[in-house]
């Protein structure tokens, strides 16, 4: 939506969620052109000069979407005052504000975390260079980052001054970018280079493809219950989220791909393993889940960043599921699930997602749970309930 000096890019099968309907709305008020098209999105960018119509940008709950329109807002000219909503009003910002803090630009939130609401001063320019970035909460800030530095007035150097969680998600973004002529040298996740003056080239089209992290939860369904599932769309690219594929069937699942399909005939009786999660933040709560049903134990590790999140996705998941029976511990950096016998009852969501997505999964293997605030399903995955109806569940 930055870029694409000539004409308009057309983005198929958009998911129209909480999130992705915020992003719109935001872009919008930076002065892009976007329709809705049957099933695409037509998008007339503004090549890194946004023309906001007003001096507020609310971004909802997205803390991707604040992550990345901060810069962005930065190249306009004014003054900015950038707001949220919910379980992102209480979340760190620290890390995005002091990289763009580092390049010049006068930004500041709320405290020494720089919580929402956030004030930015823009000078329609900024200056790249050297910054220092911490990796260690989340990898969104070098995304960010990367696709605005195209713009930057100096060649632009990203180094990350500690570990790097997340990593796919980063070559998500090089990968996109690379799509439309932006090159990024990468060393070893600790450096990433970026020339300046490269020039973004339209792109007619974009096909967005289907979403692991979503489709996780019925990969895992069909593996708890009796079940012939065919999931479709799901490519082979670099979305960490797949990895599910191989988690489950190192757990003891038959789960078979044929070229862009993965299907699942379930159930199967799982064995617990251990599982390094830093990458694949997003699956924890669902494997979670699948811990209670394996046979053994099953440890989901290095996963300290997860307390950040839309709840803490460590202690959050546990505390709910002990409310159904699960033999289930934390520590600041684990979940450490035994096999357990769960029983009906009445848990929360508790605002995040994805961990109602997971308790969703957890019920329709015990029956009879009742579960508070579903609705917050809606921020990444509307159609959930449709699809999971699909596979002859009943709510």
């Amino acid at each position: 939506m930055i870029g694409s000096i000539n004409g308009s890019c057309k983005i198929v099968n958009p998911l129209y969620a909480d999130d992705t309907l915020a992003t719109i709305n935001a872009w919008k008020e930076l002065g892009a052109v976007i329709k809705k098209e049957s099933n695409h999105l037509r998008i007339r960018g503004f090549y890194g000069s946004p023309c906001p119509r007003g001096h507020s940008i609310n971004v909802r709950e997205s803390g991707t979407l604040l992550r990345f329109i901060l810069p962005i807002i930065a190249l306009a000219k004014g003054s900015f005052k950038v707001l949220g909503e919910r379980t992102l009003l209480g979340r760190s910002n620290r890390t995005i504000v002091e990289a763009l803090k580092s390049w010049n630009i006068s930004i500041a939130g709320t405290g020494k975390d720089h919580k929402l609401p956030i004030k930015l001063e823009g000078k329609g320019e900024i200056r790249g260079g050297k910054t220092y970035v911490s990796g260690e909460q989340s990898s969104q800030t070098i995304s960010s980052l990367l696709i605005v530095a195209p713009f930057a007035k100096e060649d632009t150097t990203i180094i990350v001054k500690d570990k790097l969680v997340s990593r796919p998600y980063v070559d998500v973004t090089i990968d996109v970018l690379q799509q439309v002529g932006i090159q990024v040298k990468k060393e070893s996740y600790k450096k990433f280079y970026i020339r300046r003056g490269q020039r973004f080239k339209t792109q007619k089209k974009f096909i967005v493809h289907g979403d692991y992290s979503s489709a996780a939860f019925l990969i895992a369904a069909a593996s708890l219950l009796p079940s012939d599932v065919t999931i479709t769309d799901l490519v082979d690219d670099k979305q960490g989220d797949k990895k599910i594929i191989d988690i489950l069937k190192k757990m003891g699942a038959k789960i078979n791909r044929v070229d862009n399909a993965v299907n699942v005939k379930g159930p199967f009786e799982l064995k617990g393993i251990n599982i390094d999660c830093g990458d694949t933040p997003d699956l924890v709560p669902i494997l979670a889940v699948l811990g209670c049903f394996a046979k053994g134990k099953t440890r989901i590790y290095n996963i300290s960043h997860l307390a950040h999140k839309e709840s803490n996705r460590i202690t959050t998941p546990a505390g709910e599921l002990m409310k159904l029976g699960a033999d289930i511990s934390t520590t600041k950096n684990s979940i450490i699930v035994k096999q357990s016998c769960l029983k009906p009852g009445h848990v929360s969501a508790r605002g995040d997602h994805r961990i109602a997505m997971a308790l969703v999964i957890a019920g329709l293997r015990i029956g009879d749970v009742r579960i508070e605030g579903i609705e917050c399903i809606s921020k990444s995955y509307p159609d959930f309930f449709k699809d999971i109806k699909s596979l002859g569940v009943k709510f």
